[in-house]
């Protein structure tokens, strides 16, 4: 890839806006590698001032004064540096010894600034991968749940850890790139000031360098782009072997698990040995290039000196330049590597840095599931909307909500893409929810019964926006919630999920997640409600006890307690249960029951459950098929119809 594709490729045109904040850092990071190289070529001045002055005194007998100068520079811009008379033997030996003294003292100068040089540089690494995962996963939270179902867990891991290190490891080798290039562009100077035409030897070499660096980095990009797909693979392979562990050991499956697992390793390795070629063959050739520029310096070199243009200290010095000048060249083509490693890795950051808000999805890509074309954030909805009680953020922020709750004509497809793998338009799939209209009164208990995969979850998604609607509307105390800000709408609404989460953390933390603000007296209280205080007080540590990973450490029901502990401590105006007994025994559900009786007064809930003895005390059940409402009323009246709900009854009591 050369410069002119570089700077018209927008993945590498941000990924250089990234480092604008640390613009102070590279700057100061160039003035220490300035003074590292000025450090190097007063060391190349010592060695050659050193061989003259060898020359000049080697074998004579000072009988008479003998005048030598330092630090002169020859070529086309001369200076005569400054002059020392010389003797006797004790004053040339003292000469060479203040020299030696130079030297160690630029030595440790040297020292010093590349100390420097690595930790600015370094610090710049370690501050880019802060601000990059913390945005990174600020856009994982936020982003809707149309589009994170569509990713990968294990990919998306993969971008926050592995390709975040990736950037950050190329940040704190840029130490060694500013140097290189500031330590070439000094020596060429100096060199051209030297000697003009041996320089322009050396620079024609320079072009075929470029040409291998970029030739072969190209390649190593495109094994880098395998590599960290491959990585993705592995994450998500792991993941589902530790969540699913029970399974694979119960169905014998260690061997075929392992088999899969070794595969996508074994893709990865091999992508891993095609970069490792690619990026082993460039510092042979980038030194076998430098030898020959070597080479043809030192026998031009030697024509010079026999002919006087050049002395032979100066010589010693011009091909030390040169030799130390393709070392830095070297660490240039191993940095271009990196960097297109880099790039590959930058490219999956921004993909997922484009994810958009929740509450910033246009239509189009609620109903697609396309990312946004800019590359930049887009900034929040600062409208005003002229009424006080909307806020900046987007939406309208309502007060004392009555839970009132309204489906008009609702209709929900999940995203499909615009075309198919063929390029063909993509034909559209039947509705999840298929124009369901209902209401729900304040304090009004509405159960939604049906079989499995009817919509009846998915429909209450719809309530929290997990997912837009494809059509119609749903109003809470008659306001459309597209309108209500996000965040005040989901706070006035609690779900007990099917699926039940608990975090890694101590009971407590658990029962008063998403109510930072909650005395112990509040969450203790919430867990005697839900039946969890009993079995909370045997364990070792009580209510501070760690229950591990996702809740590993409890039993199925003891989770699904702590999961309906942590809805009754929210206190909202609407409750969602989804199968909320759904894990607990006759006994633990009989005792729960007389506790969410007391929990749905005067709340507007909403139960969907398979057991129907659950839900004979709602006001209102909905039976639902294939996305549609197919009958509606009490217990009592949907079993006098004979119908579908009538038949789920039978079913479950034979």
């Amino acid at each position: 890839m050369d410069k002119k594709t570089f700077t018209k490729n927008p993945i590498f045109t941000r990924f250089v806006r990234y480092h604008a904040p640390y613009t102070g850092s590279l700057l100061l990071a160039m003035a220490f590698a300035l003074v590292i190289a000025v450090c190097e070529l007063g060391a190349v001045q010592i060695l050659a001032d050193t061989i003259n002055t060898l020359e000049i005194v080697g074998g004579n007998p000072f009988d008479e004064t003998v005048s030598i100068r330092y630090f002169q520079r020859e070529g086309l811009f001369a200076f005569e540096g400054f002059e020392m008379l010389l003797v006797d033997a004790g004053d040339a030996l003292k000469a060479f010894l203040w020299l030696l003294g130079g030297l160690l003292i630029l030595v440790f100068i040297k020292g010093f600034f590349v100390y420097g040089n690595d930790y600015v540089m370094a610090r710049v690494g370690h501050k880019l991968s802060f601000r990059l995962r913390n945005a990174l996963y600020e856009r994982i939270v936020s982003a809707p749940l149309g589009i994170l179902r569509e990713e990968r867990t294990g990919d998306l891991m993969a971008r926050v850890t592995d390709d975040v290190r990736v950037w950050q490891n190329l940040v704190a080798a840029m130490a060694n790139i500013i140097r290189a290039v500031v330590l070439v562009s000094v020596f060429v100077s100096v060199m051209l000031i030297t000697s003009f035409k041996l320089t322009l030897f050396v620079l024609l070499i320079l072009p075929f360098l470029a040409y291998f660096i970029t030739s072969i980095g190209a390649r190593i990009r495109g094994a880098s782009i395998e590599i960290q797909q491959q990585s993705a693979n592995i994450y998500s392979q792991l993941k589902e072997t530790l969540a699913g562990i029970k399974i694979i050991k119960s169905f014998t499956s260690e061997h075929a698990e392992s088999k899969r697992f070794r595969a996508i390793n074994w893709n990865q390795y091999c992508s891993a040995i095609r970069r490792a070629r690619f990026a082993a063959l460039l510092p042979p050739t980038i030194e076998w290039l430098g030898a020959l520029g070597v080479a043809t310096v030192f026998g031009l070199g030697c024509w010079q000196v026999i002919i006087g243009q050049l002395s032979t200290g100066w010589f010693i010095g011009y091909v030390t330049m040169v030799s130390w000048m393709f070392k830095p060249i070297k660490t240039i083509g191993s940095v271009n590597s990196a960097l297109q490693q880099c790039l590959v890795s930058a490219e999956r950051i921004f993909y997922l840095l484009d994810f958009g808000p929740e509450m910033h999805q246009e239509n189009d890509e609620r109903q697609y599931n396309l990312r946004p074309k800019s590359t930049e954030a887009r900034p929040h909805d600062n409208r005003d909307r002229g009424t006080p009680e909307e806020d900046t953020a987007g939406g309208i922020q309502p007060q004392n909500i009555h839970g009132a709750v309204t489906f008009q004509n609702v209709s929900f497809s999940y995203p499909q893409p615009l075309t198919t793998n063929s390029g063909n338009p993509h034909p559209r799939s039947k509705p999840v929810i298929d124009n369901v209209t209902f209401g729900a009164k304040s304090g009004e208990v509405v159960a939604l019964v049906g079989p499995s995969g009817s919509g009846k979850t998915t429909l209450l998604n719809l309530l929290l926006r997990f997912y837009e609607v494809s059509s119609g509307r749903i109003l809470i105390d008659n306001v459309s919630i597209s309108e209500i800000n996000l965040e005040a709408l989901r706070q006035n609404i609690a779900l007990v999920p099917q699926d039940t989460f608990l975090f890694d953390g101590t009971i407590l933390e658990n029962i008063g997640y998403g109510c930072p603000d909650a005395t112990d007296e509040a969450i203790i209280a919430a867990a005697k409600k839900s039946n969890a205080h009993e079995f909370i007080t045997k364990t070792p540590q009580g209510y501070k006890t760690p229950i591990g990973e996702a809740g590993m450490k409890l039993s199925g029901g003891e989770q699904q307690r702590l999961s309906i502990a942590r809805a009754l401590l929210k206190d909202a105006p609407i409750l969602i249960l989804d199968e909320a007994t759904s894990s607990l025994d006759t006994h633990s559900e009989a005792l729960i029951q007389k506790s969410l009786v007391n929990l749905m007064e005067g709340r507007t809930s909403f139960i969907i459950a398979h057991r129907l003895s659950t839900v004979v005390r709602a006001d209102k059940i909905l039976v639902i098929k294939d996305g549609e409402i197919l009958e509606t009323g009490t217990h009592e009246t949907l079993l006098a119809s004979g119908g579908l709900y009538q038949k789920l009854c039978e079913m479950q009591l034979n």
